[in-house]
C-alpha cells in the first residue's frame, strides 16, 4: 500500500491505495476520463499521483452535489456514481481500492476557542 497526500487549490486528501490497485488500471481510468493527459502532465508522469488528483475531483464533485441534496454521505455518493472506477474503503470486511483518511474542501475554515494559562 501506498499513501498519497494531495493539495489542490479546491481540495486536498490524504489516500491510502490498496496493493490490489494496479498501474494498468489506473492508467486506463485517467486514459477515458483525462484523454489529453492534463493531470498524467501536471505531475510529471507519476501514475499514483494522477489517479488520487483524479478521484479527488470526483470527491469534490459528490462534497458539491451533497451540500445541495444533503441526503446521503458524500463517500456513498462516490460509491453510487463511481464503484467501477475505484472502491472506496468503508471498513475492511469487503475488498477496496482506496482509504480515505483526509479530505477538505477549500477553502476551508476552522476556529477554536484558546485556553491560556493562568
Amino acid at each position: 500500500m501506498i499513501r498519497v497526500i494531495i493539495y489542490q487549490p479546491i481540495f486536498g486528501g490524504h489516500f491510502v491505495l490498496n496493493d490490489t490497485l494496479t498501474d494498468q488500471h489506473m492508467l486506463s481510468v485517467l486514459a477515458m476520463n483525462d484523454p489529453k493527459g492534463r493531470i498524467l502532465d501536471s505531475v510529471e508522469g507519476n501514475v499514483a499521483v494522477a489517479f488520487c488528483i483524479f478521484l479527488g475531483e470526483r470527491l469534490y464533485e459528490c462534497k458539491q452535489l451533497v451540500k445541495v441534496k444533503q441526503q446521503v454521505s458524500f463517500t456513498t455518493l462516490f460509491t453510487r456514481l463511481y464503484s467501477n472506477v475505484a472502491k472506496i474503503c468503508i471498513d475492511d470486511t469487503k475488498p477496496w481500492d482506496f482509504e480515505l483518511e483526509e479530505f477538505a474542501v477549500f477553502p476551508n475554515h476552522q476556529v477554536s476557542q484558546v485556553e491560556r494559562a493562568a
